[in-house]
């Protein structure tokens, strides 16, 4: 039998090689874990990676990837990820504390390409930070796309596109996602 050290080495292997990794103490992958790019991702203390009950593709891979030598992916601490989702960042990308992320759930602080028709193969198009509160909990499928920050404690509704800035204590959703309601404080 595999040790969990052994198991996270092993499931995070490309990315050690790298030497760009930093991972926590009690990280846990119940799922592969993919970490590619040239940038550096760091996991914070006591990370979930996968859930073995929720929907899966294939082996349920989460990715990681920090495309370029700048960019950087942190993951802080006791975040719990359920499966297939992917982070990618050509800048930075930042997920707060006591984090809940559904399946299927796509982080992008990029548009990877340009807009212009005689760009579009050879730019890397317009990057901005996303920064993540803490216990933010995103429902199934949502898509965080860039230069989006989400206050602490929000809920993001199962297949919403966030394209814009959401305070803190609410629920969100929709295609653009919205405010629906604020979250009562105790």
């Amino acid at each position: 039998m595999i040790g969990r050290l052994s198991r996270m080495r092993l499931l995070l292997s490309k990315a050690l090689r790298v030497g760009q990794l930093t991972v926590g103490r009690n990280v846990y992958p119940t799922v592969p874990v993919r970490c590619d790019g040239i940038g550096k991702v760091i996991i914070g203390d006591g990370v979930l990676f996968g859930c073995k009950p929720a929907p899966r593709a294939g082996n349920g891979e989460i990715l990681l990837q920090a495309r370029e030598s700048d960019a950087i992916v942190e993951i802080g601490e006791r975040v719990a990820f359920s499966n297939n989702i992917s982070i990618i960042a050509m800048q930075k990308i930042s997920i707060g504390n006591d984090c809940l992320i559904g399946d299927f759930v796509l982080f992008m602080d990029s548009d990877f390409h340009g807009i212009n028709p005689l760009e579009r193969r050879t730019s890397k198009g317009v990057s901005r930070p996303v920064v993540i509160g803490n216990n933010v909990w995103f429902g199934s499928r949502v898509i965080v796309q860039k230069g989006v920050t989400i206050g602490d404690n929000s809920i993001i509704a199962a297949q919403s596109v966030v394209t814009r800035d959401i305070p803190p204590n609410c629920i969100a959703g929709g295609n653009p996602a919205k405010v629906i309601r604020y979250l009562d404080q105790a």
